[in-house]
């Protein structure tokens, strides 16, 4: 009997040892960004949102910027009569502001923002009807640094007062999970991990600069040690990364590979391409003899994002795609997003 025990005990812990190497499955609620200046949900969108299940997208409505010593906002949202109309969605407003505006800046200034702040996004929001004119929560978008951190939690906590009712949101950058300590923990009630630009296109590194799984854990590595709860932003966008002959680098957002002709391009490796004639591509000048390198985000990069976020982090979570468009939908199919 022992003896059988002994033969038993190896095959038992091969068994339990195998279901803890399995990947975790989580739910994920999927929600967008919507950072287009007006709102366009055609048929085709509104049946693959659908789909998903999908009832919230987060809106961006403008950005702030320093001029001199005055912040104000630019990239204003236009409200058009198909925003009005689509009570099916809840929508979240979304406030880009640059690291500038907290630079150098005194507490007065930064209150006064605040308030200028929530009486534009207020008016913003009883002008298009949004959620029936009631906001429940407001993301700020910032990518702050050490220096800046104390006025842009100064910042967050005056709104937090004069919106005691709403949930203050703010995205969270992976260089800002990784270097918690020097980059502080925002007072806000939640947070938004953005999982892309894990590299910069001009560091000229041999894989895709918008999401690198590598790169990706190597941020996230004391991830379950950040206090404040958080959701998960995923890449479904694409750029062209042009080159000159002096290696100097410019990105055309949007770019794909169906962009590129064969009369106008050639194909040099998998993702790079040489221009063979003087064009315009998206408003943008290029020479013969540039090049120009694709990078996108597959379904499978996509999956072993998801499948990564869900063993690191044991717990259900959501996921919001950046952004919503026409054409980065139909990349995908409903089931590789989810």
């Amino acid at each position: 009997m022992k003896h059988s025990l002994l033969k038993i005990f190896p095959i038992v812990l091969f068994l339990l040892s195998s279901v803890s190497c399995v990947s975790a499955s989580h739910d994920h609620n999927i929600s967008f960004y919507h950072w287009k200046s007006n709102y366009q949900m055609d048929n085709d969108v509104r049946n693959y949102m659908r789909g998903l299940n999908c009832q919230k997208i987060y809106l961006h409505l403008f950005d702030v910027v320093k001029e001199g010593e005055i912040s104000r906002p630019i990239n204003i949202f236009q409200v058009t009569r198909s925003l009005k109309n689509d009570s099916s969605i809840h929508f979240v407003p979304v406030i880009f502001i640059t690291n500038e505006v907290f630079s150098n800046t005194d507490t007065s200034k930064i209150n006064s923002l605040a308030s200028h702040l929530k009486y534009f996004t207020n008016d913003m929001v009883r002008h298009s009807n949004i959620n029936k004119n009631t906001i429940d929560e407001i993301q700020f978008d910032c990518d702050w640094t050490p220096s800046t951190k104390e006025n842009y939690f100064t910042f967050l906590k005056y709104v937090k007062n004069i919106y005691p009712d709403v949930k203050i949101s703010s995205t969270i950058r992976l260089h800002q999970i990784k270097d918690m300590k020097e980059t502080g923990i925002p007072p806000v009630d939640k947070g938004y991990l953005m999982c892309y630009a894990t590299s910069n296109a001009n560091d000229g590194l041999d894989s895709n600069s918008i999401l690198n799984i590598d790169l990706l854990k190597n941020y996230t590595e004391n991830l379950n040690d950040y206090p404040i709860d958080l959701d998960y932003a995923l890449p479904l966008f694409s750029w062209g990364i042009v080159s000159n002959k002096k290696s100097q680098i410019k990105l055309i957002n949007g770019l794909t590979h169906n962009d590129l002709d064969s009369v106008r391009f050639k194909r040099i490796s998998e993702n790079r391409y040489k221009v063979l004639e003087d064009c315009f591509i998206n408003g943008l000048y290029i020479n013969k003899g540039y090049t120009i390198e694709i990078e996108q985000i597959s379904p499978t990069l996509l999956r072993n994002a998801i499948e990564y976020l869900d063993n690191k982090i044991q717990k259900d979570y959501n996921i919001v795609y950046y952004h919503l468009s026409k054409g980065f939908l139909n990349r995908y199919t409903i089931d590789e997003l989810k």
